[in-house]
């Protein structure tokens, strides 16, 4: 990513006209598309994609009643009983309402079926058969009898001697039998609520103290921007009119005031914390870097992110959600994220095009991580989490591309070390990480928060993601308390692309409403296919009708007519309409009727651009509320819900979602952080801080009684977005730090807090805002991120010092995962060990039935063995014995060894169980072998060799020898120190003969101070024994321990000459190497092995004198030939001032190593004994070249060495592999840096030089796919 980056700076650096015109047509086009977004300010589209929760909303926002506007008039006085004073000012409300306001009304309804009664008695008296039900028919016989038409002639003389005469004198004449009170029946079954009634027509509560009346808009709930002056002048009268009616109270409540109300706030919410956020982030970012154009230049990538992800939600769906966009505080906040650290990191460096490439592979990492993490809500199942998703990664990823490619180019006005300290900086110099006391607290409260977590719950109620004015909430709560009833309904919902199917699956479940309301389980029920039914059904109810009325039926029913009108006094021709009732040709409804019949059901039935609605609704009483879902479970094409079923099904989907985003958001930045560092362990110890992060805040959460709901989920996105950001940042200065010693991490910590801070001020003042749906987000989000910073800065330092940055300072290799895991492993095999010995010690020392020295003798076994299978268990590490006299251990001996490790003690126990070790205190008090290592009768020398003679004869005498470390502790480098002279008292007191043992390879295995297990081979020695007898090493025990003591450091010398080539340190050089960037770690284990770890060169050079190394790269080579000769001391120089700084930085780097950055043609060098130039020349000018290789032979010392590798021209061959590599090196990966045309050598040019110089020289050819040869020219 470096390379590509800094390669797109160059470009645009060189072509300042062409980067203005792809930097403003791209801002253009996007601003185009932005232009052209619709924004959605519908509430509804919060909810999740759910059958239960879909159906629920389409009652609430398709149906009439969903589309309407409920009002309650009542007087102030709560004791008055008036209804007609009512009616008459809800009269003169309505009137003055419909003057001013008709624009945007499309009805006021203050009667109840609208003012269509004379119609509906119309529609019944035309249409009868239509709107009766096979019930119906089987009751027909009853109704029909003599005595029932008689007494309802008598019931219709009282209507036409009533008032009512107008309206229903044609039904009587039509239908003298009663047959419509059948359906008259149903319409009053349809007064669902027992709280209210009508009282002339209109809708009172049943005291009679409050008239409710219903207005609906012209233009649906989801056209705020329609009714929103609406609502206003709305507010406006009304209040004017409660003024002229002081002893009225008017209040009024529905989907379209709600949704106006919702979006007028949610524009002027947006309007406030956008801006006070840009003022609040322009105040700090001044404060920060100091200058006036700096922090309007900050808001370039945020601006030009903005139109970005507008521009890919245009070309995507088209439109958004408002609220979405309203979250947009957040997008900023992250978005100016990148300006600060890409400013930060300049103010640092002084050079943009530096900043470039620091940046590009952690701003690179982190942005895709944040980008990735709110992608992920488009796969959850909440529409707005889906529109912020998709928002948010197109605004950072064009935040991310304008800041990498478009801000450096712009007059930044940044100055390369500015002295004065902001409040960022001195933090920037705090370590939390090294208070004991913070990090204790964070190990000691994370399982505390833990277990707090089972407390966090959801909350399903979405009227608290809608904004409502202390007025609006009051007349929600007064015409919900009027209308509790509609709170306890079921709905039955149907929806198909056409009434007629819906209708059609509604009446299918009518037989089983007869059934659950003959059970008890349904009180009620508001059906409209019991009036208006499918045209299928209403053919039925035709052919049912005639069917029934057979010649015989009428006439029979026409007698009795006529006999009971000429006995109530009718005049005997009054009823002659009856016959054409019963005769007439019916046809299905027709548009008219459909329309009267579908106003008497305001929610029974709705339409929208894709369906067509039936809507039933049952009222249930709670215990009966589940038998009615299960019973209606198996219903085909239909929904059945309520506000209950609804609300746990969107718990379900929230927590679903919640656990998505969880799981999507941890799995993309754990493997984006896996994949951007190439090790497992950095990706742990970035990752982990953030995963406890999440435990704290659902903690805190749980504590302080916070809910999540739909919209403040977005966190989880947010805190592991956010979360990586400042993990990779943070990361990327603790890498520095280790890989080049520079202080880098300071800048990259005040560019975070600067970062938290502008990302706090971006939610925070969501606080300002009014609508619920943005205050959710801020509290929680503001707590996570405050847990996100303490925890990464306190937590990642302290868990990369411990694993990695410490051991570096002592020298040590950093863990590895595998190491780790292997050592711990290792050292839990150890301790499990050591107390099985020490219960078998017990058992064969001290109770053992057998004999007591038989039971020790089997314990030394025991012992042995276990040491042995100590040292073979582990399968990183091998041990090699090299008995060299044939040592068999019969005859007791005083054995001396090399100590330089822990586990010198285990192989020397290793090696027969009659060997008795002379130990120090600290192993013959140590907790866990101190016990076995009594048992054992292993001696402690604390108390000096005079004192040990007796008890150690006694275990000669037992056939016992003695092991001793006559260093008396453990050498730090791996040398054998002065021996201490009681090794050689003992044995010449005792008479024994003294058993040298050489061990090597056991330093680096484990060495002193550290209990890393690594990789490697012990080798152990065993010599010939020297005798009591033998006076070559000195008569005296004292000569005897210095001479041996000679002898042994001669004898390991040659060990280490024989074991130690470059490739015996291929594991030290790469874990040198590691943890400094995956690309740097691959190109150490695939160059030093394509090189054969440089055994060629180390063969070459002699193993002392003074060397260097030009174009050393990152010094692989220089630092395998050193450590392989620890008597060469190496300058390594290279062009490249990254490479160099690597080098020089490495934490195994000795005195006898040095680093400079230069360039070899302008080089002063000074005597040596030897110069390699390794794939340098062809980099050079011939000129260059020539010159290079004049001034080395001038420095070199007579006998000195100048190895010289590179391609050759006459190989035209193979010099295309050699250009090949040449192209991936130069231009593709970009790990080597060339400034002219390839000029490769010849070996004439070089044979020419040589003999110019009175040097030999030899041609080694140890490539095979390219022309890279070795020329090693001696200098007589």
């Amino acid at each position: 990513m470096q390379f590509l980056f800094v390669s797109i700076y160059n470009f645009f650096h060189r072509n300042k006209f062409l980067y203005w015109i792809i930097f403003l047509l791209s801002f253009g086009v996007c601003i185009f598309f932005t232009a052209r977004i619709k924004p959605q300010e519908d509430v509804s589209s919060l909810l999740p994609d759910s059958k239960a929760l879909k159906a629920m909303n389409d009652v609430i926002s398709h149906t009439q009643a969903g589309e309407q506007v409920v009002y309650m008039m009542s007087f102030k006085d709560s004791t008055v009983t008036d209804p007609d004073s009512l009616i008459a000012a809800a009269t003169t409300y309505q009137q003055e309402l419909q003057a001013k306001c008709a624009k945007w009304i499309d009805t006021i309804s203050l009667q109840i079926g609208g003012g269509y009664e004379e119609a509906l008695v119309n529609i019944i008296q035309q249409n009868l058969p239509l709107l009766l039900t096979e019930n119906d028919f089987a009751r027909l016989d009853t109704l029909l009898t003599p005595e029932h038409i008689n007494a309802t002639l008598q019931a219709n003389r009282k209507i036409l001697l009533s008032p009512a005469s107008v309206v229903y004198k044609n039904l009587v004449a039509q239908d003298p039998a009663g047959i419509s009170g059948l359906v008259w029946g149903k319409l009053r079954a349809l007064q669902f609520d027992p709280s209210y009634e009508t009282y002339e027509g209109y809708l009172f509560s049943n005291n009679q103290r409050n008239l409710t009346f219903f207005l609906k808009p012209k233009y649906k709930a989801s056209q705020t921007g329609k009714n929103g002056p609406f609502f206003e002048e709305v507010e406006k009268l009304t209040d004017q009119w409660e003024a002229k009616h002081p002893n009225i109270h008017i209040t009024y409540f529905g989907g379209p005031a709600v949704a106006a109300g919702n979006a007028i706030q949610m524009r002027t919410d947006t309007i406030v914390t956008l801006s006070v956020t840009i003022v609040l982030l322009l105040i700090l970012t001044y404060y920060f870097f100091r200058r006036k154009r700096t922090p309007l230049l900050l808001m370039v990538p945020v601006v030009y992110g903005a139109a970005f992800g507008l521009a890919i939600v245009y070309l995507v769906q088209g439109t958004i959600s408002v609220i979405a966009l309203g979250a947009g505080a957040i997008i900023l906040g992250i978005a100016i994220d990148f300006s600060i650290h890409f400013l930060s990191h300049a103010r640092h460096t002084g050079s943009l095009r530096e900043t470039v490439h620091e940046l590009a592979h952690p701003l690179t990492i982190g942005s895709f991580t944040t980008i990735a993490a709110f992608f992920s809500l488009r796969f959850v199942h909440t529409p707005i989490l889906q529109d912020l998703g998709l928002f948010a990664a197109g605004s950072l990823t064009g935040a991310a591309i304008c800041t990498l490619v478009f801000l450096p180019h712009l007059p930044l006005g940044i100055k390369h070390g500015d002295d004065r300290q902001t409040i960022f900086d001195k933090l920037g110099n705090w370590h939390p990480e090294k208070n004991k006391w913070l990090v204790l607290g964070i190990f000691v409260l994370t399982p505390v928060m833990y277990y707090c977590i089972n407390g966090v719950s959801f909350d399903s109620d979405l009227m608290h993601l809608n904004y409502l004015s202390p007025k609006m909430q009051k007349a929600q709560d007064e015409i919900s308390k009027a209308n509790a009833f509609a709170l306890s309904s079921v709905f039955v919902v149907a929806n198909e692309p056409n009434e007629e199917q819906s209708l059609q699956n509604l009446e299918r479940i009518g037989g089983s409403l007869d059934t659950m309301m003959t059970k008890g389980w349904v009180r009620s029920a508001s059906n409209p296919t019991i009036l208006l039914t499918s045209n299928a059904e209403q053919e039925r109810r035709i052919s049912r009708w005639k069917k029934y009325w057979t010649p015989e039926k009428q006439a029979e029913v026409l007698n009795y007519v006529h006999t009971a009108a000429i006995a109530n006094g009718y005049n005997p021709d009054a009823f002659g309409r009856f016959n054409e009732t019963l005769n007439k040709q019916y046809q299905p409804f027709d548009k008219q009727s459909k329309a009267i019949l579908r106003s008497l059901f305001p929610g029974g039935f709705s339409t929208d651009s894709n369906n067509h609605y039936a809507i039933a609704a049952l009222k249930v009483s709670q215990q009966h509320r589940q038998q009615v879902f299960n019973y209606l479970k198996s219903a085909t094409g239909v929904t059945v819900t309520d506000r209950q079923q609804g609300a746990t099904q969107l718990v379900g989907i929230l927590n679903r979602d919640f656990t998505n985003i969880a799981i999507y958001s941890s799995l993309i930045v754990f493997f984006a952080l896996l994949i951007g560092y190439g090790r497992i362990e950095l990706a742990v110890i970035a990752f982990l801080p953030m995963a406890i992060s999440w435990v704290w805040i659902l903690g805190l959460m749980s504590l302080l009684g916070l809910q999540f709901n739909i919209v403040n989920i977005i966190i989880s996105s947010l805190i592991f977005g956010l979360g990586d950001d400042y993990a990779i940042f943070t990361m990327d200065g603790l890498i520095e730090r280790y890989k080049t010693g520079g202080h880098k991490l300071a800048s990259v910590r005040s560019a975070v807090y600067v970062s938290v801070l502008t990302v706090i001020i971006g939610l925070g003042v969501l606080l300002l805002a009014k609508h619920p749906a943005l205050r959710s987000i801020a509290f929680i989000s503001v707590t996570g991120l405050l847990c996100v910073l303490f925890i990464s800065q306190t937590l990642q330092p302290f868990l990369f010092n411990w694993f990695i940055q410490n051991r570096a300072n002592k020298k040590l290799l950093p863990f590895t995962l595998r190491s780790f895991l292997i050592s711990v492993f290792a050292f839990s095999y150890f301790f499990i060990g050591s107390f099985i010995l020490t219960i078998l010690g017990v058992v064969f020392t001290k109770i053992w039935p057998f004999g007591k020295e038989k039971g020790k003798y089997l314990f030394h076994i025991w012992v042995s063995r276990f040491t042995w299978s100590m040292m073979h268990i582990m399968f990183n590490q091998k041990v090699r014995v090299y008995n060299l006299s044939g040592e068999d251990f019969k005859k007791p001996a005083v054995y001396i060894a090399n100590h330089t490790s822990f586990l010198d003690i285990l192989i020397t126990t290793m090696l027969h169980p009659r060997l008795i070790l002379l130990t120090n205190k600290w192993v013959w008090k140590s907790p866990v072998f101190g016990a076995v290592v009594r048992m054992a009768e292993y001696y402690p020398v604390a108390e000096g060799a005079e004192d040990s003679i007796e008890p150690l004869q006694d275990l000669v005498n037992r056939g016992y020898s003695i092991m001793v470390f006559p260093e008396g502790t453990r050498s730090y480098d791996d040398k054998i120190k002065r021996f201490h002279k009681g090794a050689f008292f003992i044995a010449e007191r005792l008479q024994l003969d003294i058993v040298p043992v050489v061990m090597h390879g056991v330093h680096y295995v484990m060495q002193k101070g550290d209990w890393l297990l690594k990789d490697g081979t012990s080798s152990v020695y065993i010599h010939p024994r020297i005798t009591i007898a033998d006076k070559s090493y000195g008569d005296t025990y004292s000569e005897r321990a210095k001479y041996i003591g000679k002898w042994m450091r001669v004898a390991l010398q040659k060990v280490k000459e024989e074991k130690e080539t470059p490739s015996y340190f291929r594991e030290q050089l790469q874990r040198s190497y590691t943890y400094k960037g995956p690309v740097l770690e691959w190109y150490c284990r695939i160059k030093v092995k394509l090189e054969q770890y440089y055994e060629p060169f180390h063969k070459l050079l002699p193993r002392e004198g003074v060397f260097y190394d030009l174009g050393c790269g990152y010094g692989f080579m220089t630092y395998m030939l050193h450590w392989a000769a620890p008597g060469r001391k190496f300058t390594g120089i290279d062009y490249d001032e990254e490479k160099i700084e690597t080098a020089q930085g490495n934490f195994l780097r000795d005195d006898n190593i040095q680093f400079q950055q230069g360039d070899v043609t302008g080089l002063d060098l000074l005597p040596c004994d030897g110069i390699i130039i390794s794939d340098v020349l062809h980099y050079l000018l011939p000129e260059q070249q020539s010159a290079l290789l004049e001034q080395c032979a001038h420095v070199l010392n007579a006998g000195g060495t100048l190895i010289i590798r590179d391609g050759v021209s006459e190989m035209q061959q193979r010099i295309k592999g050699t250009k090949l590599t040449e192209l991936f090196s130069t231009r593709i990966i970009g790990f080597n840096k060339t400034q002219n045309e390839l000029h490769y050598i010849s070996k004439a040019f070089i044979k020419e030089f040589a003999a110019r110089h009175n040097m030999s020289v030899e041609i080694l050819d140890n490539a095979k796919l390219t022309a890279n040869l070795i020329f090693v020219l001696r200098k007589s």
